[in-house]
């Protein structure tokens, strides 16, 4: 009896080698994130990038070997990244996925014309900390003025400070 040989191909899903690192750009407050997956053997029409609605890049990738098929699928999640400016590249069998993090932005107006001065943050943690700052100091300065409202005449305050100028 005689075996016959299957048509079918042989599927052989794998999961990728993946190496990420974190860089500074030349600004002080941009940081972005490097994925870097191994691909040995693909080639660059054999691989598929999609960020989805979901925020999460779908990376794909299917290589013929003689009748069978070597093929991955990965998901990361880039929410947290700024996905207009994402960029990959392919060489020497290497996927190297550049993502920016995200810019929050603080901006100050004042003065009669109401000039707006701005930083632009892409840490949140960084973003945060200042907030808890600039609440923190004004929950003092209101603490202060209260005090000064509630303990002190108008004008034994003014004294007071008149007394400290002239040390």
């Amino acid at each position: 009896m005689k075996k016959e040989e299957s048509t079918e191909p042989c599927i052989d899903d794998f999961e990728p080698y993946c190496k990420w690192r974190k860089e500074q750009e030349s600004s002080v407050f941009k940081e972005i994130d490097i994925v870097e997956i191994q691909l040995h053997g693909f080639k660059k029409e054999e691989l598929k990038l999609e960020i989805g609605n979901d925020g999460f890049l779908c990376i794909s990738g299917e290589h013929p070997i003689g009748r069978n098929v070597k093929r991955f699928n990965k998901r990361i999640d880039v929410s947290k990244y700024d996905n207009e400016n994402v960029e990959a590249e392919f060489e020497n069998g290497i996927l190297r996925i550049t993502l920016p993090k995200k810019s929050y932005a603080i901006n100050f107006s004042f003065g009669n014309n109401k000039e707006i001065v701005g930083i632009s943050l892409s840490r949140p943690h960084i973003l945060k900390n200042i907030t808890n700052c600039v609440v923190g100091f004004a929950l003092l300065f209101l603490l202060v003025a209260f005090v000064v409202y509630k303990y002190c005449d108008c004008t034994e305050f003014l004294n007071w400070v008149k007394r400290l100028n002239n040390f």
